[in-house]
């Protein structure tokens, strides 16, 4: 058996040091798998009333991916591309484009609001009595538009409507495009 001194320092085992850093590399793996799964475990297990979903930072419903459409929303009516450009040519509708700004400066249906305008707000606010909002998304996420649409409705607008293909299927059908 070795004994030591005071003064002499022991030396640790080679071994140890190894075995320290994997046991808190362990550790620091299983904190960050319980701080990563137990909030969505917390969420699933919350019911879903809009004070919650707002609370969250978030006006949909659990369970919709973003820009889809939330089966808890309002009904939305899905018009065709015909049927919007006759709402355009009455100068009786306003649209909403709700794609990126990236995506609606490379072309957009002439007039368009863009959701990330500043200023949509006042141009809502200013919409003559039975104006039509129509939303629109892209053929990328063909349920955008009717996302959009819900989102609108949701915030009291009683005359919404999605276009049914987005920008692609009117601009393949020839109607007017807008560039910025």
């Amino acid at each position: 058996m070795t004994t030591y001194n005071d003064d002499e320092q022991r030396e640790a085992p080679g071994w140890l040091m190894p075995v320290v850093v994997v046991f808190l590399l362990m550790l620091a793996a299983i904190v960050a798998v319980v701080l990563t799964i137990r909030p969505a475990a917390v969420e699933q297990s919350m019911p879903a009333t809009p004070e919650t979903a707002v609370s969250a930072g978030s006006v949909e419903s659990p369970g919709v991916v973003h820009g889809s459409v939330d089966p808890a929303g309002p009904a939305v009516q899905v018009i065709s591309h015909t049927e919007a450009r006759a709402y355009f040519d009455a100068g009786q509708s306003i649209f909403i484009d709700v794609r990126s700004g990236s995506a609606y400066g490379e072309g957009h249906i002439p007039g368009a609001l863009t959701i990330t305008s500043r200023e949509l707000e006042e141009r809502l606010s200013t919409l003559p009595e039975g104006a039509v909002i129509i939303a629109y998304g892209d053929a990328a996420r063909p349920d955008s538009g009717q996302r959009g649409a819900q989102i609108f409705m949701e915030q009291g607008f009683p005359q919404v409507i999605a276009l049914e293909g987005g920008f692609q299927a009117w601009r393949d059908a020839g109607h007017p495009v807008e560039f910025e």
